[in-house]
């Protein structure tokens, strides 16, 4: 029986009911520049190698991308830093975090005793894990770091061209003071740039007690680098790299061979998976067909903004918030059952224009309920819209749209209309930014692919929507653009084009 109107079910009084709360999280914020640049080497065993070096890009404070250098040079006894050393380095900053939430500011020297790292990481109270505290604060006190342009200073918003030490110094218990005295704790002098970073949060979010089950060096060398990705680009929560590129940043060795890639990366990159830092990643050709790249999709590991706020307010993790109430009453207006848009609304990012997708979704409901096709099930047809984050066109004059026009024209409210001015600017900025997106691809694919290639991926995504929602027969000229769209993203983030906010910017400033 065809569905020719949205059901609408009869409304209850006690529809916005409380969820349980999620299982508390363990997270540590990390500093943020010694996990970007490459500095622990995932190795099981010590790395005695004259340096290693690692190029990376990096954004300007006006949002050009230019490219940066690091090189690592270790003292010649003890080797280069590993991921045993960023065990301990996260403990470290779970330590720092608790010193800076107590008194404000972290300030020189950071006093801890070996006893509270330990218990921190797990480990037993044995002799031999004392030595290993000791061999770390001297290897992070000793290993040198020669930025060109990789060091941030977050306080001063720029990037350092210097020869630096993670740690300025350092002293274990058992050794002398300066006044003579025996210290009875461990103390270390942070280097200025990276105190100045943990003041200013230039940190990373980790789910901690996650990463210690970790068993396998690339693993644990991977998830800072995730984290920072997956922020990136939070909207989809996907990231992709060469390669090759992660193999320099992790001083790896780099196959060319498909099957030795899947050997080398596989077995951590499902660990990964198990412990939900991923919930999948692939390996595929690049479009230039030159090298091969990792795509990754963020796990339940992956720490958001979300998280954080739950993590950093427990009592409020369970309650939805004003707007996904709004949007529950919305999807449960159409028919959709509360429980699934519960669970819908949990998971769906902050930024991802929801109620303009359901108001889309309307319009596509009655479009085509005098159609040879209409939508048989239109709850499932909101569902898929937000799940999938369909983008609606920029053309489509949505409710919220349409008033925040009418308030700018009202200049009788000059305070409210300047603030729905800068809204509809925005707007008109992510139109400006779609079209960007959209001529830079377009201008990409035409000088860069062939139309068989071309084609062939269309036909490609084609198959994979349909497959996804096979309980929709999309018309095929609705199906081709939709899967153009999802072409022109993926071929964007192999140009490594500017974000919107880099792109914003980069326009502001072109004005002055």
């Amino acid at each position: 029986m065809l569905m020719n109107s949205m059901r609408r079910p009869r409304t209850r009084q006690q529809l916005l009911l409380p969820i349980a709360p999620n299982t508390a999280r363990t997270i540590v914020r990390v500093e943020k520049n010694v996990n970007t640049f490459g500095f622990f080497t995932p190795s099981s065993k010590r790395l005695r190698t004259a340096s290693k070096t690692v190029a990376l890009q990096v954004r300007t404070d006006d949002g050009q991308r230019v490219q940066a250098k690091a090189t690592i040079y270790p003292a010649a006894e003890l080797g280069l830093p590993t991921t045993a050393d960023q065990d301990k380095y996260f403990a470290f900053q779970k330590i720092i975090e608790q010193i800076r939430k107590q008194q404000g500011l972290v300030a020189n020297p950071v006093q801890f005793s070996s006893a509270a790292m330990i218990e921190i990481l797990g480990m037993t109270d044995g002799g031999r894990n004392y030595r290993e505290i000791w061999e770390w604060l001297r290897r992070m006190t000793l290993t040198g770091v020669e930025s060109e342009g990789v060091v941030y200073f977050a306080g001063r918003k720029k990037y350092a061209r210097d020869l630096f030490h993670v740690f300025q110094r350092s002293v274990a218990i058992g050794e002398v003071l300066e006044d003579g005295t025996v210290a009875e704790e461990n103390y270390v002098w942070l280097s200025e740039w990276q105190l100045e970073n943990v003041n200013n949060r230039h940190t990373l979010p980790i789910d901690y007690d996650v990463y210690r089950t970790l068993q396998s060096h690339i693993a644990k060398a991977l998830v800072p680098l995730l984290q920072i990705w997956f922020y990136a680009s939070r909207r989809d929560q996907c990231a992709e790299r060469k390669y090759s590129d992660l193999c320099s940043l992790l001083g790896l060795q780099c196959f060319k061979a498909l099957s030795r890639i899947r050997q080398q990366l596989g077995p951590s990159l499902e660990e990964l998976r198990e412990k939900g830092f991923l919930s999948s990643w692939d390996l595929a050709k690049t479009t230039d067909d030159l090298d091969y790249k990792l795509c990754l999709w963020a796990g339940s590991a992956f720490v958001s903004a979300a998280d954080i706020r739950n993590a950093e307010n427990p009592d409020r993790a369970g309650l939805l918030s004003a707007r996904q109430n709004e949007l529950l009453r919305a999807l449960a207006e159409r028919g959709v059952r509360e429980d699934r848009a519960r669970q819908l609304l949990i998971d769906l990012p902050e930024e991802q224009p929801a109620m303009d997708q359901i108001e889309w979704g309307d319009t596509e409901v009655k479009r085509k309920e005098r159609t040879r096709e209409p939508i048989l099930n239109p709850p499932g047809f909101y569902v898929y819209l937000l799940a999938c984050n369909y983008p609606v066109p920029a053309s489509f004059e949505t409710t919220h749209k349409r008033t925040l026009r009418e308030q700018a024209q009202q200049r009788d409210l000059e305070s409210r209309a300047r603030e729905a001015q800068r809204e509809l600017e925005m707007y008109e900025q992510r139109e400006r930014y779609e079209a960007f997106l959209i001529e830079e691809t377009d201008q990409h694919m035409k000088n860069k692919m062939a139309e068989p290639t071309i084609e062939r991926r269309i036909r490609d995504h084609m198959t994979r929507i349909q497959a996804g929602a096979p309980q929709y027969r999309w018309p095929e000229p609705t199906l081709r653009g939709f899967a153009l769209r999802k072409l022109r993203e993926e071929v964007a983030g192999e140009l490594d084009l500017p974000s919107f906010e880099e792109f914003t910017q980069q326009k502001a400033g072109s004005l002055f």
